[in-house]
């Protein structure tokens, strides 16, 4: 036998959106000829759009080395998978080298293997001296 609870008396389930923490993107000073992108939190439709107008306001300036760092990211959505596609084929465009890190972070790692992204894009350490680099003051 089959029981449907009417929805006025069913038991509220917390969404998947207010679990989620909120995100932060920091662009780290411009270091060995390259800018890194710190991105920690959730990457997904609210901070796609955020993370493209970032981006944006350092395209026109044309580092050779564009350097995101996902080791802090708890949350990926295709919307997020969305814009890391996006952000690869403008540097491929406009010949500047992606470096995505992802450290240790089983989150990310297995989002970019399940859309197969962990191949198009070029996975890495962080580069060495980066951890002395220091965070662009607003």
């Amino acid at each position: 036998m089959l029981v449907v609870q009417h929805p006025a008396t069913a038991i509220p389930v917390p969404s998947q959106r207010e679990e989620r923490s909120s995100s932060a993107i920091k662009v780290i000073r411009p270091y060995f000829g390259a800018v890194m992108v710190r991105i920690s939190g959730a990457l997904d439709e609210d901070s796609a759009a955020e993370l493209g107008s970032v981006l944006a306001t350092w395209a026109h300036r044309r580092f050779p080395t564009l350097v995101l760092d996902l080791s802090e990211v708890d949350f990926l959505d295709s919307a997020g998978l969305s814009v890391l596609a996006d952000i690869h084929v403008r540097t491929v465009r406009e010949n500047t080298t992606l470096r995505i890190v992802t450290g240790d972070n089983r989150v990310v790692r297995r989002a970019l293997a399940g859309s197969g992204l962990d191949h198009a894009l070029n996975l890495s350490p962080l580069p060495s001296g980066w951890e002395r680099a220091t965070e662009i003051p607003n």
